[in-house]
């Protein structure tokens, strides 16, 4: 091959890393491409109430009934989009590996306890588009982290009741060709003894 092919073909291979590469200052707050080849154009949690009951009351005077407590789930809503679409789709199905939740206190409540934060392993399939699925946002573990000293040995006192947290997913996901990324998704919620006899 002669010098004057290394031109275009060095050309067409910078164009491809480019694009490959490219990506990394849009999408969804935190959201890092990482040479996926994939966009998160958005990631949303929601929930039906944000108020979350992280106290099990007794239904009656001997507690032969009580309240069902259990860990809360709240939607993850993925929207992708494919990077190189002029190139390759096939780093799609992707699938979302790890996410860890951090349980941030609000700014106007510093008394509020420390809640440990929460890995999960949802193993939710991403194609390009729209992607939805289920998620745990908080066990019993960590209900019991605010509830134990806020509520039954009274050693911290929120200024707010219901108090106010927001639960910070930050989730890996892995494309069909093994290459991760990450992003990040917020939920404002509330902790208290919502009473559900």
């Amino acid at each position: 091959m002669t010098n004057r092919h290394y031109g275009p073909i060095s050309f067409v291979i910078l164009a491809v890393i480019s694009l490959i590469s490219c990506g990394g200052s849009g999408g969804a707050p935190g959201a890092d491409p990482q040479n996926t080849g994939i966009m998160i154009n958005s990631a949303i949690l929601s929930m039906s109430s944000p108020d979350i009951d992280a106290f099990q009351n007794c239904c009656n005077e001997t507690c032969t009934s009580v309240e069902v407590f259990t860990r809360e789930s709240a939607t993850l809503d993925v929207t992708t989009a494919n990077l190189t679409p002029a190139i390759t789709d096939a780093q799609f199905p992707a699938k979302i590996q790890e996410c860890t939740i951090t349980y941030l206190k609000a700014n106007e409540d510093p008394a509020a306890p420390i809640i440990e934060s929460l890995t999960i392993f949802p193993n939710c399939t991403l194609v390009e588009g729209t992607n939805s699925c289920d998620v745990t946002i908080i066990d019993i573990t960590r209900k019991l982290q605010y509830s134990t000293p806020v509520i039954v040995d009274q050693t911290h006192m929120p200024a707010e009741r219901p108090t106010h947290y927001v639960a910070l997913m930050t989730c890996t996901y892995t494309s069909n060709f093994g290459k991760s990324g990450t992003f990040q998704a917020p939920l404002d919620i509330w902790l208290d003894n919502f009473n559900k006899c």
